[in-house]
């Protein structure tokens, strides 16, 4: 029987600390119902607390908890994720779920597997135990962690990364890709394939970018740009140069491109694009428009570079994105 601790401290989801351990729960079920000779289970799963002996979750529900003693003989870890959305409530969550960190970095010395997903990469990113190696959290976290964590290779496009036994998942649901990877490693393919089943996780789910909008949780300052990327939302349909840009707001075009960087993050031709895009998605996600129509709308002339492009951001060409986002379609 393999032993996997949960961790989590005050202010933790707590449909995401639950939800993983029903996870391990239906697969002890599935074990004895497929076995009926086996009498152990497959996993005990278990709650540990940072501090004390519960944990009271954002929705004030306070879940009863073991103390960091039960990581000891632990087979694996999970970090859980705090409803958290600014730096300063990253830094309470860190600062509370801290005491644990010696002994996290302690389970991945004896080569236990390691998972934390959506805010909870941010935990283990605190640890150090992921500088220098790939991860992933939510999508919407992205332009946060790259600046609270820059030694992590993120790749923020995936639903779950896997590098030296620390196992990274993105956004909330992710939880669910998580698990299924750590039961295909402790239990073997044949017991995650068949959760897969049961619990309606698509185990080929491996990316986060069709889900992808440009809203983030970082904002900039920067009034000008502010400007530029409104006029540049008005006028999607137009087509215009950095030059023409340059000069309709009176910059410099070098000044235009390292304002613009250094607010956003981008270029204002690859922003331009996303926007181009998420439009897009809005009309396919919302009405029965053809896509040459759409593919006009947002200011490109040529439907077959639009739908590289369509599909280069979202990995779904436009058809499937309809088929997938659309209701009517459903």
């Amino acid at each position: 029987m393999k032993k996997i601790v949960v961790v989590a401290a005050d202010n933790a989801v707590a449909s995401n600390i639950t939800g993983v351990m029903d996870f391990f729960a239906f697969c002890n079920t599935f074990w004895h119902v497929s076995n009926e000779e086996q009498v152990s289970d497959l996993f005990d799963c278990k709650l540990v607390a940072a501090q004390g002996n519960s944990v009271t979750t954002s929705l004030s529900f306070v879940l009863p908890a073991h103390t960091h003693e039960v990581l000891d003989d632990a087979d694996a870890l999970i970090i859980a994720n705090a409803h958290v959305y600014n730096a300063a409530g990253f830094e309470d969550y860190l600062q509370k779920i801290s005491p644990l960190f010696g002994h996290i970095k302690a389970l991945h010395a004896r080569q236990k597997p390691i998972g934390a997903f959506c805010s909870g990469t941010f935990v283990l990113a605190a640890t150090g135990l992921l500088d220098n190696r790939s991860a992933t959290c939510a999508w919407w976290l992205t332009d946060l962690f790259k600046s609270s964590y820059p030694k992590v290779k993120l790749s923020h496009d995936c639903i779950v990364v896997e590098q030296d036994n620390l196992y990274t998942g993105g956004a909330t649901t992710a939880y669910l890709s998580l698990c299924l990877k750590l039961v295909e490693q402790m239990a073997g393919e044949h017991v995650a394939s068949q959760m897969s089943r049961i619990m309606l996780v698509d185990p080929n789910r491996s990316s986060q970018m069709p889900f992808m909008t440009l809203q983030q949780l970082k904002g900039h300052k920067d009034d000008r740009v502010n400007k530029i990327q409104q006029w540049m939302q008005a006028n999607l349909s137009e087509s215009f140069s950095l030059d023409d840009l340059a000069q309709r707001f009176a910059l410099s075009k070098r000044t235009l491109m390292r304002r613009f960087k250094q607010a956003v993050g981008d270029t204002p031709v690859n922003y331009l694009q996303r926007l181009r895009v998420e439009e897009a998605k809005r009309l396919l996600e919302t009405t029965p428009v053809p896509l040459e129509e759409i593919v006009t709308r947002v200011g490109y002339g040529d439907v077959s570079t639009f739908r590289k492009l369509f599909q280069q951001l979202t990995q779904l060409s436009p058809k499937a994105y309809r088929l997938r986002f659309n209701l009517a379609f459903a």
